[in-house]
């Protein structure tokens, strides 16, 4: 059974716990893997080989996402899952004063997994919630970028689901376990896609920055000149069309050639999933379209996303570097080319 199966399977679909139940099931698909895992903490003195690893145990108001156990039983290590998520009430303070208990003082580990941009300000709030506490104790980095600081008989540490998964997906190929790489390598994916996903923490300089709004102002205007331009040439009509505008798009509706309808915008999820360009072009006509209709002019479709039953998503390349003339001139080449593929290969729509 893959880890997706498994997960499926136990019925975790949210993210997170999803994210849990995979790690669970690839910590114990092996000892070495196991093993591996608790290795990556840092100067945490837990020379033992792990042996029960469990998701979403309960421990009072404490309840980890994974707790690992040692050979008598005794929970020794707590990790905590996180991809958007804030911390809840009871990280830290009480996991570390719960973990303290279970462990009977053995060394044991409080570990968070987050987005690699979000582990400075997860870290300065854990470590501001443990002075309020007034559990302190002195704070290290390692150099790759694990941070942690000893409290006691335990040590509280994060580090990001990239750092994790290498280690893990080092381990697999070293034990040469292809089925484990495999689910290593597909919550890999889940992670990376969160990380795209993740509210990253505003920069000093970003809620102030008034470049950011000019540009995204530019970009609509952009978009009004290149299809006003379309329509100087005959491509494209406005007339009975509208703006398309939503939480995560802006744009507007256009007629081409009297015969399909297309939409042109800023596509925020788009571009920030593949990097390529903010506009998009949106084919809205009755007919699926596929990649098999353009095998005569691939590079129009090369980055293109085909959705909802083969619907046309394309990207509009903006010219770097030119003028704004240059810019509108270059995308309205590549849409009349769009659309004059799209007059061939779609003879009655």
């Amino acid at each position: 059974m893959s880890v997706l199966a498994y997960v499926i399977d136990r019925g975790a679909l949210a993210t997170e716990p999803a994210a849990t139940q995979a790690l669970a099931y690839i910590l114990n698909s092996s000892p070495d893997i196991a093993g591996a895992f608790v290795g990556m903490l840092p100067d945490a003195n837990i020379g033992y080989v792990p042996d029960r690893i469990e998701a979403e145990l309960e421990y009072g108001e404490a309840r980890p996402d994974l707790t690992i156990h040692d050979s008598d039983n005794r929970p020794r290590i707590f990790v905590e899952n996180k991809f958007w998520a804030g911390l809840t009430p009871a990280q830290p303070v009480s996991y570390l004063e719960t973990l303290e208990k279970l462990s009977k003082g053995h060394p044991s580990a409080l570990m968070f997994i987050v987005p690699e941009q979000r582990m400075s300000s997860v870290w300065a709030e854990l470590a501001e919630r443990c002075k309020q506490a007034e559990l302190t104790g002195d704070e290290a980095r390692n150099e790759q970028g694990v941070i942690w600081n000893r409290i006691g008989c335990s040590i509280m540490l994060i580090t990001s689901w990239r750092y994790v998964l290498e280690r893990l997906l080092d381990a697999a190929r070293a034990g040469g376990d292809e089925n484990i790489k495999h689910d290593i390598l597909q919550l890999q994916g889940l992670a990376s896609r969160e990380d795209l996903q993740a509210f990253l923490p505003l920069r000093a300089d970003e809620a102030t920055n008034q470049e950011m709004a000019r540009r995204l102002i530019n970009y609509n205007d952009l978009i009004l000149e290149i299809i006003d331009k379309l329509e100087h040439f005959g491509v494209a009509s406005k007339k009975g069309f509208g703006v398309g505008h939503g939480f995560y798009y802006t744009g507007r509706y256009f007629g081409v050639y009297d015969k399909f309808q297309l939409w042109l915008g800023v596509y925020l999820e788009s571009w920030r999933d593949t990097g390529i360009t903010p506009l998009w072009c949106d084919f809205k006509g009755k007919n699926a379209i596929t990649a098999d209709h353009f095998k005569t002019k691939p590079e129009l479709v090369a980055d293109a996303i085909f959705y909802g039953g083969g619907k046309l998503f394309a990207p509009i390349r903006l010219k770097t570097g030119v003028e704004r003339d240059r810019i509108v001139d270059d995308a309205v080449v590549q849409i009349k080319q769009l659309a004059d593929t799209l007059l061939e290969v779609i003879p009655d729509n």
